[in-house]
């Protein structure tokens, strides 16, 4: 471990500065959308092209096991928010937004973060026109021109929040040659047509060349979703609103000079919006005080494996608003060289949240009130590209990154006064305050090495130096029926500094101009947290304590890939196996206290392993039917033997969030009918194995095996200008929840399960339209 200076804003400050060196003529750099290359013929597959690697390529050429979701699927398959993108590729998963804690809770490959800790990062992370969001990152998705899936460790280009993965996003780029719009429309009424949900989603996006040299895009969204909890307290249903904006500003001055300036803002709104509803509860807990299947009864709620009520006296309020700038500047240089450089700053804030974790209005209320979390992320990438098509192609930088994060929050419980002796409080407050400072810097290269006309070697390494430090104060207060203890002021704070090295090894072979096979040795990185928790929860009387370090996690990979174009490019063909060993893989053991309330404690898993195989196939069919499918057979993904959570031995069961197989196929016939109208007829399917979502043994913490059916058709103007169309998604009305929550908080144990659910889990039927001009 190495001690270093703290990382500042002056510190990243000083690299942007070159940034005006490079106000000077050059060739342009592809971060513009490159046009879409020619058709051979109707049936041939168009050529998917990805920035993957910091550098145009074909899909093909990549050696990384890629998912591409285009902009037409994103349409299809109603793909408004992140947690949509797990029905268009099987090694991506998403648990809960709200219990994923601050590290997100996408998982690849069934590696992923579900830690409450502040100071957490996630496994996957999210990159949009080449930022990394970090624990800035929003849910809402528009005008994309395609969502790139990396599985595996991709820690050598992104850093350490991609030891599972990589999100990487691309938006849609100002076009200098034209003016033009589009608009778009999904409706579905909240009982209309069978439908389970309520869901306006309207999007519009407009093309403005402002001169030769200059154009600017500005897109907007707006969203309302109904339905998916129902409060029977107040006889209210939840209700989500969303809207946002982004405006790209695109200035070519010189051949070779490219600029890309970018805003946006983002916010979002739920009311009566608990994130769980009873879906198992017992006639009496564990200490047989109390009924929790009677008391939702008498507030009228019939819980069951379907059930989407509660009832709640608590405001219910979850909102969020996210803002970004960022400035990419592209300049050739005179010997082909490209350089870039792209500077960020995002801010995040969310509440004041209000939430009745206990779903209650008698006795026995655990309640969170103006919880309030404010984030600003500043980063710097600067970095050389070689031209394409060298005998050595290489990429190297440096990333400069400051993080600063605070929340604030009052937790309230209410025990009920039939408690066991010695009498119980009346009531137990505590109002805690975190602050996080995080600073990373890194050197960064790789480079393929052309060795003949099939061989090509691949290297890469990633130098990364990281602070963390986090402070926690907790004051509380505890009342009983005729007096009240003195407030205790508990603080706890940690820093930790350390290094790593990271980096790839591997093979890349061409067997013919169609088929590419490659093997491939990475290692990632994470970094470590700070827990703060256990010490203060080990405290009773009011002190200072210092917290404990929660390791970083370092995972290995070994990859082998195939990728192929058969029967004169109908169809292609994606196969990766893989096998990954997580060293000090990062988790959370959550516990029941005495008086209901969830205390989760971050720590280290020594080791877990994932391994498996992973296919995507793409074909098209007398040019009228286009299929899709992707498939992962995932094994391996177990706590090790011995290893014990709330008290109970958990090793052999499968990571949270881990279907050991899942499947998702789509097709899609369009044909001309009369008058040169198109009319379109698609389906989606997504299986999916059984899947662990609490950390108990019972059967009740999975979810059984399943399928999730869409279908759609539609009917387009002869000219492309409009389409009209239907869809169903989710047409058996599967249930199925993001998360499950064991006991039913507040309720003690032994009190039932409690299912975490979103829009995907109910049918909706609605309406589609589009139109361009």
């Amino acid at each position: 471990m190495t001690h270093f200076a703290p990382f500042r804003p002056s510190a990243i400050a000083l690299a942007l500065s070159t940034v005006s060196l490079l106000a000077q003529p050059a060739l342009a750099q592809q971060t513009d959308a490159p046009a879409a290359p020619a058709k051979a013929d109707v049936n041939e597959l168009p050529t998917v092209v990805v920035t993957a690697q910091k550098r145009t390529q074909t899909l093909k050429e990549v050696p990384v096991a890629i998912s591409v979701v285009s902009a037409e699927q994103l349409q299809k398959q109603g793909v408004s928010e992140i947690y949509d993108l797990a029905k268009s590729v099987a090694a991506l998963e998403f648990g809960d937004s709200k219990t994923g804690g601050a590290g997100g809770s996408a998982s690849i490959r069934g590696i992923g973060t579900a830690v409450f800790t502040t100071s957490a990062e996630s496994s996957v992370g999210v990159v949009v026109d080449g930022v990394p969001l970090g624990n800035t990152a929003g849910g809402a998705l528009f005008d994309l021109e395609r969502v790139e899936v990396l599985r595996g460790p991709q820690g050598t280009l992104f850093g350490k929040n991609a030891s599972a993965g990589v999100l990487n996003m691309v938006s849609k780029a100002p076009r200098l040659d034209r003016f033009e719009g589009s608009a778009s429309l999904e409706l579905a009424g909240l009982g209309k047509l069978g439908s389970q949900l309520g869901n306006l989603v309207v999007r519009g996006a407009v093309n403005l060349p402002v001169n030769d040299i200059s154009a600017l895009r500005i897109t907007a969204h707006a969203d309302r979703l109904t339905g998916v909890y129902r409060n029977v307290f107040n006889g209210t249903d939840a209700v989500t609103n969303a809207s946002g904006v982004r405006a790209r500003y695109l200035l070519k001055p010189a051949a070779d000079l490219n600029i890309n300036l970018i805003a946006e803002y983002d916010r979002s709104k739920s009311s009566n919006a608990v994130f769980f509803a009873p879906a198992i509860a017992y006639a009496k807990n564990t200490a047989g005080n109390h009924s929790p299947l009677a008391e939702f009864a008498a507030c009228g709620v019939t819980v069951s494996l379907d059930n989407n009520s509660v009832c709640s006296d608590s405001p219910e309020v979850w909102q969020a608003k996210v803002a970004g700038l960022s400035a990419q500047v592209d300049k050739t240089l005179a010997n082909g060289v490209t350089l870039t450089s792209i500077t960020a700053l995002r801010e995040r804030n969310t509440g004041p949240d209000f939430a009745a974790i206990d779903m209650s209005v008698g006795y026995d209320k655990v309640r969170t009130a103006n919880t309030v979390i404010k984030i600003r992320q500043l980063t710097q990438e600067l970095r050389l590209s070689s031209p394409s098509g060298q005998a050595v192609d290489w990429v190297a930088g440096v990333f400069l990154s400051d993080y600063h994060g605070t929340k604030t929050s009052t937790t309230t419980i209410t025990p009920a006064p039939y408690l066991p002796s010695p009498p119980v409080p009346r009531s137990i407050s505590t109002l805690i305050d975190y602050e996080t400072d995080t600073g990373s810097a890194a050197l960064f290269g790789q480079a393929t090495i052309k060795l003949d006309e099939r061989f090509s070697l691949l290297t890469g390494l990633r130098y990364t130096r990281d602070r963390v430090k986090d402070r926690q104060v907790r004051n509380g207060d505890v009342v009983f029926s005729t007096f009240a203890l003195p407030t205790t002021v508990i603080t706890s704070h940690g820093a930790v500094r350390e290094t790593d090295l990271s980096g790839k090894l591997g093979l890349q072979y061409a067997l013919d101009k169609q088929t590419q096979g490659y093997l491939t040795l990475s290692r990632g990185y994470k970094g470590p947290q700070i827990d703060n928790d256990t010490p203060i929860g080990a405290m009773s009387a009011s002190g200072s304590t210092t917290g404990a370090i929660v390791k970083a996690e370092q995972p290995t990979s070994v990859e082998l890939g195939v990728k192929t174009s058969l029967f004169n490019r109908h169809l292609e063909l994606d196969i990766a196996l893989f096998n990954t060993g997580i060293k000090n893989f990062q988790e959370q053991n959550c516990t029941l206290s005495a008086v209901g309330a969830l205390n989760c404690i971050p720590l280290n898993v020594p080791k877990v392993k994932s391994y498996g195989l992973e296919v995507d196939a793409r074909a098209r069919v007398l040019g009228a039917l286009s299929l899709r499918a992707s498939g992962a057979l995932v094994l391996g993904t177990e706590y090790t033997a011995g290893f014990t959570f709330d008290n109970q031995n958990v090793g052999g069961q499968r990571l949270l969030y881990s279907p050991k197989g899942k499947l998702t196929v789509g097709a899609d016939y369009d044909t001309t009918v009369w008058g040169g109208y198109e009319w379109s007829l698609g389906a989606d399917v997504t299986y999916k194995t059984t899947v662990r979502l609490c950390n108990t043994l019972a059967a009740e913490c999975s979810y059984r095996a399943h399928s999730i059916v869409g279908l759609r058709t539609g009917l387009r103007s002869p000219d492309d200008r409009w389409g009209v169309g239907l869809f169903v998604r989710n047409a058996g009305d599967e249930r199925v929840p993001n998360a499950i929550l064991y006991p039913l908080p507040g309720k003690g144990a032994g009190s039932g399960y409690a299912y975490s659910l979103g829009a995907n889990s109910f049918r909706t039927v609605g309406l589609q339209a589009d139109w361009k001009f």
